[in-house]
């Protein structure tokens, strides 16, 4: 930890002398994103950008607009339920959920329940695959999905209003206002989505029981520029969320899950210049209750308090671009079944970039130190070359990991801070064909991941479950995007087309992992006239094994899914939008994760007000 403070102080030292040695000053952009590392500092890999356009088209959960326009996988414990990804063929502990810069994976399980994020708030989604442990930490293993909100100082002020009515008495709605002007700038959005969730379960007589879910989001930012080189900025984010669990069976016992998440940012950038500076200070907390028996409720529950602090310096020298960052992080946890401790970590690491002609070259390292576990040393090398117009490459190589979290420390009677990291070596190499124009594109790449120490509870001599690094996973694959703009007059067609190859298998025995299907095929085919928009969906997963030894007898079948939407512009009622959407068109029954199916046929209705 002493290294970290040393770090910090010097380059705060090393920012005050740029300072007093630089005269120009440079304006800050009319639209500020937080996360600056993302475009920056992705050398060597392919990053995939999800619209604002997009996200107000999907459904309010961000595991429906993931599943459709990315190729992770995604296990529901049933609709709205516990929703945990398989990204690269990794665990759900494996994919980073960052928003504007900072991991927010829960400090107990290491993981991100993608039911229960509300995409109304956010501005843009990136999917970012591949290793990132040098810039966003523990988890960034098999991916990194990254929440954007966006602050514009253009001196405009918009609203929207949109309402969503659906099928099993799915109800969402959402406000979203912004404001600016040279100085200032806000924006804030507002979205509750509740149903019933009682829907048939295709192929059988029965219903979904005790699925009924209710969520609640809050999403505010604002920026005031103190001068033409200095700006402060806060977000925040809230979350509140009510929801049953599902029966297995009729005769179970009703469940429920209630959680609420703080989360707070405050940053102040300083720009000088080729020199940037940016300190960060940030607070999560995150709480949830569990309720074994609705019927005789003894809630049980625990909470969780993360403070950070980061510096990062930005310096930009001829063909040369550096950042260095030093990162502070203090956590605690206190529960039901989870002993009252906290935990320490400080962090350094130094990112370097070079531009040559036709080739972008970038070097990277991390060194963490921790209070309870021996972290080790990260780095991450990229190369993009650009052969013509048409064709560029892309390589990557990275060594990440994940550390272990309070769960597996704390838990008590079976935690243990004698755990390592898992650590993962991977590499991967991406070939894009595209024209000048960029209407046209295919992007082919593929990659292989060691993974070793990977953290599974296992019952010891004395048949009592603790945490052990005992698996040794290799993940390889290939990933292949298609997409294409087509216009002729008013008339314009869009096609967007991802397929996924995936191998995660465990090293010692040669089997696959559960619930990671070799085969992944998303089509997206969009028509526009004037007015007038619809589109086309399908979606293709392969079958997955549900038991370790990859028995014939427990499988998951594969499926393909169709949906379809209609939408229409009224721009003399103050653009009203209103949409039609089907979706499992042909009401087929699937399940992703056994004895939990999902909804066959259903419709949504929406309308969106523009002022």
């Amino acid at each position: 930890m002493k290294y970290s403070i040393i770090y910090s102080a010097l380059a705060y030292f090393i920012t005050t002398l740029s300072y007093s040695q630089l005269d120009s000053i440079q304006k800050l952009d009319e639209v500020f994103v937080v996360d600056r590392q993302i475009n920056r500092f992705s050398t060597g890999q392919i990053l995939q950008s999800i619209s604002s356009q997009t996200l107000k088209e999907t459904p309010g959960l961000l595991t429906d607009v993931l599943k459709e326009n990315t190729p992770i996988f995604f296990k529901q414990n049933g609709y709205g339920m516990v929703s945990s990804p398989s990204f690269r063929g990794t665990t759900a502990q494996q994919t980073a959920v960052v928003w504007n810069g900072f991991n927010i994976n829960s400090q107990f399980n290491g993981q991100t329940d993608f039911n229960t994020l509300l995409v109304d708030g956010f501005d843009e989604l990136s999917v970012r695959p591949g290793g990132g442990s040098v810039i966003y930490g523990t988890g960034a293993i098999g991916g990194s999905i990254h929440l954007k909100n966006e602050l514009r100082f253009s001196g405009e002020t918009n609203s929207s209003l949109s309402a969503r009515v659906g099928s099993f008495s799915t109800y969402q709605n959402l406000l979203k206002a912004s404001t600016s002007n040279d100085k200032w700038s806000l924006s804030l959005a507002l979205s509750r989505l509740s149903s019933e969730n009682d829907y048939d379960w295709p192929g059988t007589n029965r219903q979904n029981l005790n699925g009924e879910f209710e969520h609640y989001n809050a999403n505010l930012s604002v920026s005031r520029k103190i001068d033409q080189n200095n700006r402060i900025t806060y977000h925040g984010m809230y979350f509140n969320g009510d929801r049953n669990f599902s029966l297995v069976f009729p005769s179970d016992t009703p469940s429920n899950y209630a959680n609420e998440d703080h989360r707070h940012m405050l940053e102040w950038e300083s720009r000088f210049s080729e020199v940037k500076s940016v300190f960060k200070l940030a607070y999560f907390d995150e709480f949830f209750e569990y309720t074994a028996n609705v019927n005789t409720p003894r809630p049980t529950g625990a909470t969780a308090q993360t403070a950070l602090a980061r510096y990062s310096l930005f310096y930009t020298y001829r063909d040369f671009d550096f950042n260095v960052l030093s990162e502070y992080n203090y956590s605690t946890a206190d529960g039901a079944n989870v002993l009252s401790e906290s935990r320490t970590i400080a962090s350094f690491a130094l990112l370097s970039k070079y531009h040559w002609n036709d080739l972008t070259a970038e070097v990277s390292v991390r060194q963490e130190y921790s209070d309870v576990y021996d972290s080790p040393f990260l780095f991450s090398s990229g190369l993009n070359y650009e052969f013509s117009n048409y064709v560029t490459a892309k390589a990557n190589v990275s060594k990440n990991f994940r550390i272990p979290t309070f769960n597996d420390l704390y838990w008590e009677g079976s935690g243990r801070t004698d755990l390592l990291p898992e650590t993962s070596n991977q590499a991967e190499a991406s070939l894009i064909f595209s024209d000048t124009k960029d209407k046209h594109q295919l992007s082919l790449t593929g990659y292989y991941n060691d993974i070793t120490n990977l953290i599974r509870w296992t019952p010891n001599t004395e048949n009592i479950w603790q945490p052990e690094n005992v698996d040794k996973v290799e993940t390889y694959g290939l990933e292949a995007n298609f997409r294409s703009q087509l216009q002729y007059g008013e008339h314009k067609l869009r096609i967007n087309s991802l397929y996924a190859y995936t191998i995660s298998e465990n090293k010692q025995t040669g089997f696959q992992l559960t619930y990671v299907p070799k085969h992944q095929l998303t089509n997206n085919l969009t028509y526009e006239f004037g007015r007038f928009s619809t589109k086309v969906q399908s979606l293709f997963n392969g079958e997955v094994f549900t038991r370790a030894n990859n028995s014939e007898g427990d499988i998951l079948e594969d499926y393909m899914l169709w949906n379809a939407s209609v939408s229409y512009l009224l721009p003399e009622f103050q653009d009203l939008k209103l949409s039609f959407q089907v979706r499992n068109i042909a009401d087929t029954p699937y399940q992703t994760l056994e004895n939990r199916p999902l909804p066959g046929r259903h419709f949504f209705i929406q309308t969106q007000l523009n002022f």
